[in-house]
């Protein structure tokens, strides 16, 4: 999972918890706790991730063995994610409600993702994409292509 790529990949370009978490901008034990697997990572912190090893986010969330792709944009726009998740909703005709059930989260926590109001849960967007089989990166607009490489 998450965890287990970002210990790999943090210790292969040998850098320690400490040095990470400067990067990320996060206590040592914070990054602890994501790495270990003891607490979620939230997306914008899992991008910047992702960003720094010039690794796809569906790569670290397990979604694939393709570590590199091509990235249009770096940020993640609350937008362009609800804009995204409300697409791949309503193409495969479903309600808020049924979205909200297939992902463990509250409808009106999901409806504002769709809005755009909030970043939806790392955990939540996992679940998505492999429901609905898209790409976490085309969903938070980074890549062009909807398709898992």
């Amino acid at each position: 999972m998450i965890y287990e790529r970002m210990k790999d990949i943090r210790t292969y370009f040998g850098n320690t918890q400490k040095e990470l978490a400067g990067i990320l901008g996060v206590s040592r034990s914070t990054y602890a706790g994501w790495e270990n697997g003891l607490d979620a990572i939230i997306l914008p912190k899992l991008n910047d991730f992702c960003n720094y090893y010039g690794v796809s986010l569906d790569y670290i969330c397990g979604l694939t063995n393709t570590k590199k792709y091509d990235v249009i944009n770096d940020k993640i726009d609350k937008s362009v994610l609800g804009n995204n998740l409300k697409e791949t909703r309503t193409k495969n005709k479903h309600t808020q409600e049924k979205v909200a059930n297939i992902i463990n989260v509250d409808q009106s926590n999901y409806s504002k993702c769709e809005l755009g109001k909030m970043y939806i849960h790392t955990y939540a967007l996992i679940e998505f994409a492999k429901h609905y089989k898209v790409s976490i990166d085309w969903l938070c607009g980074k890549t062009k292509d909807s398709e898992i490489k």
